[in-house]
């Protein structure tokens, strides 16, 4: 994850606000519950509330960011998360099968 130490996200409109918010003890607990989420790509830890708000659609925001002592804000760098986010392919197979039995009468 890539961090912005005393930076937090600007949201100018609603896809920006957090999806949760979580209690944790440490950093490592914010940027673990970020990760552990398929749709976490952001994530912002409060150092004196040990809060982290978890958001998701703000891969592109790293413009969009304000200056707040207090925080520091992660965001997830795409194709790096353990295990990688995959594709799910699935086949199914079916068969018939026909039998046919002919009855002869005798005369």
């Amino acid at each position: 994850m890539f961090k912005e130490v005393g930076w937090q996200f600007q949201c100018s409109n609603t896809t920006c606000l957090p999806f949760a918010t979580v209690a944790v003890s440490n950093i490592i607990n914010c940027q673990v519950a970020c990760l552990a989420q398929v749709q976490c790509n952001g994530a912002t830890f409060y150092r004196s509330s040990s809060n982290c708000e978890l958001f998701a659609n703000v891969s592109n925001q790293n413009g969009n960011l304000s200056a707040n002592m207090d925080t520091v804000t992660m965001i997830a760098i795409d194709g790096t998360r353990m295990p990688l986010e995959s594709s799910t392919t699935t086949t199914t197979t079916t068969s018939t099968s026909t039998t046919t039995s002919t009855t002869t009468a005798g005369q």
